[in-house]
């Protein structure tokens, strides 16, 4: 009986350490690590997700959208918004999306980042989200989220 009673012991230290690691994986499988800091994310509501700093601030938060999503303040100001299409994105900073950037799949295989139907820069198209650190205007920690989003979306 005691031999008994010192495996289901076991068996309950071995339940609790599985639950321990599983715990921790789902904790961290939304973290996005940046150049900048260490964000991570989580989904607030079925159509929101925010970024956390490392002392819990709300840094940004995204709002999905069927055709896109937006990047956004702390405080709901819009950063970036992004709209997505078949073969191509655009990502603009107004909500009218005046003037965007476009990220464009080409048929050959490539892909290329325009602004006002000037070419900025070609690369292929499985490397077509990567086009977004080509944005000087767009800060590198929102690069990241960005190319991370959009990946998300398949893209």
């Amino acid at each position: 009986m005691n031999t008994l009673n010192t495996k289901i012991t076991q068996l309950k230290y071995i339940f609790i350490a599985l639950l321990t690691v599983a715990f921790i994986s789902c904790k961290n499988a939304n973290t996005t690590n940046t150049s900048v800091g260490n964000l991570t994310s989580k989904m607030t509501k079925p159509d929101k997700k925010k970024y956390f700093d490392s002392s819990n601030s709300v840094v940004y938060e995204v709002k999905y959208k069927d055709d896109g999503f937006k990047l956004r303040t702390a405080s709901s100001d819009l950063l970036w918004k992004v709209k997505l299409y078949d073969s191509k994105v655009k990502i603009s900073d107004n909500e009218e999306n005046l003037n965007p950037y476009e990220i464009k799949k080409m048929d050959t295989g490539e892909s290329k980042l325009e602004k006002n139907d000037m070419t900025i820069e070609r690369s292929t198209t499985e490397d077509a989200r990567n086009l977004v650190y080509k944005i000087d205007e767009i800060p590198q920690d929102q690069q990241e989220i960005l190319i991370s989003e959009l990946k998300e979306k398949g893209f």
